[in-house]
């Protein structure tokens, strides 16, 4: 009998890659989690999701920025 290990479909990225962005899940999450109890005060019918995909949301956008920023020297 083979056993064959189950990997996920990771869209052809390598295992370091898949580490990244998992790390990057993480930190997002951690930041939402820690920033939510400000932005509730400031608009307490913002859901944590959506407050987590606005914190997701500007990271993606500042990464990107400092992608471009390197790509151009």
């Amino acid at each position: 009998m083979v056993i064959r290990e189950h990997r996920p479909a990771t869209a052809g990225l390598s295992d370091a890659a898949r580490e990244r962005e998992v790390r990057q899940e993480i930190e997002n999450f951690l930041n939402a989690l820690s920033s939510y109890p400000d932005r509730f005060a400031r608009d307490p019918y913002i859901s944590f999701e959506e407050h987590l995909f606005i914190v997701t949301a500007e990271n993606q956008v500042s990464a990107v920025g400092g992608d471009r920023r390197r790509s151009y020297r």
